[in-house]
């Protein structure tokens, strides 16, 4: 179970990640829109016959003009619901497939504790500044690390038969090994 949120969050805050917003705010606008001005292209195609004799044989009974609309309505739906089907499989592409390779670069770093993986996203991706921050992160631990383990190196060097211990030394290394883990919460 989740603890309280010392705040309350807002159901519209367009201050967070303004830019990545507007995009995708625009990208679902834009496909949208698309769908509707097919809709309406459809809509006024249809609905903007004339009744010729050949249908005035059949002497269609109506009851209301929406009678005769409501085919059209269906069908201009059902073109426009398929055109919006379309448009929105290509439009997240930007954005999964950034986070997929995030996640899959990450995932190696875990699997094989390798810190010099970088991750790198194709050109048009949506994600460049998640991207950036997790690398960062790596480069800093990849820093942190190695100062660590070159001060282990020094540690194992006193460690060794023969070697003279001296209490400056293993105070120096303590010192280094403080500054770069001491201050990581586990």
């Amino acid at each position: 179970m989740r603890g309280k949120r010392p705040y309350k969050r807002k159901l519209l805050n367009l201050s967070v990640n303004r830019k990545m917003q507007f995009r995708m705010i625009a990208g679902i606008t834009g496909i949208l829109f698309f769908c509707l001005l097919i809709s309406s292209v459809v809509y006024f195609q249809l609905a903007n016959q004339e009744i010729e004799s050949s249908f005035k044989m059949f002497h269609i009974k109506a009851r209301n003009f929406l009678d005769l609309l409501l085919p059209v309505v269906g069908l201009s739906f059902v073109v426009s619901l398929g055109c919006g089907v379309i448009a929105s499989l290509f439009f997240p592409k930007s954005y999964a497939g950034a986070l997929y390779r995030i996640e899959e670069d990450l995932k190696k770093v875990v699997d094989t504790a390798d810190l010099t993986v970088r991750i790198k996203l194709r050109d048009g991706d949506q994600a460049t500044a998640l991207a950036a921050q997790a690398n960062a992160l790596l480069e800093n631990f990849r820093g942190r690390i190695a100062r660590a383990q070159s001060e282990l190196e020094e540690l194992d060097a006193l460690c060794q038969p023969g070697a003279v211990i001296n209490q400056q030394d293993l105070k120096g290394i303590h010192n280094q090994l403080q500054t770069q883990i001491g201050n990581i919460k586990i």
